[in-house]
């Protein structure tokens, strides 16, 4: 879902809607009963990205390792051999009200991966918050006898400043909220 939400922050030039059903179809991110509400994984990424991404999305130049997939198998007008990188970063920069947003995706199954933002106007003075969604187990799920099973925790945040070197847990999806100066 992370992957979903950075993908289309990145192209909202152009996309101007985007329908939630189409990113979850089969599990809802909010499932409730006659007891109350229970959050999936997916519901994490999609509030994060409601709560602190905004203002203007910012172009970024990414540097990452990468992977190899391939399209061997599949409808070869959809699919295709090629390279994917392990990190995907999203930023958004709210000037009007001294925040920054970096939403950003590890694909890394086995290891952490560090990220290096380096910022230039503005520049981020403190961290408002900063949580990682991850799990030894990609199959893992909330239930209502069990509802924290996947659930973001505190991630370590670098010091604010022009450069913060985050260090993201593998296969997780991270948010940090920033004060900007």
């Amino acid at each position: 879902m992370g992957g979903f939400l950075n993908s289309l922050l990145r192209q909202s030039d152009r996309v101007r809607i985007g329908c939630l059903a189409q990113l979850v179809n089969v599990i809802a991110p909010l499932v409730t009963n006659e007891r109350g509400v229970l959050r999936q994984s997916i519901f994490h990424p999609y509030a994060w990205a409601l709560q602190y991404a905004r203002g203007r999305v910012v172009e970024l130049q990414v540097e990452s390792d990468v992977y190899a997939i391939s399209g061997d198998g599949l409808r070869a007008d959809f699919a295709r051999n090629d390279q994917v990188p392990f990190i995907d970063v999203a930023v958004t920069v709210d000037a009007a009200n001294g925040r920054a947003c970096a939403l950003m995706l590890n694909r890394d199954l086995d290891a952490d991966r560090k990220l290096a933002l380096e910022w230039q106007a503005p520049t981020p003075t403190r961290v408002l918050a900063c949580e990682t969604l991850t799990g030894p187990d990609l199959k893992a799920f909330n239930t209502f006898a069990a509802p924290d099973v996947v659930a973001p925790r505190r991630l370590d945040a670098p010091a604010a400043g022009p450069r913060m070197a985050f260090k993201l847990p593998p296969r997780s999806y991270t948010v940090a909220h920033l004060a900007t100066g």
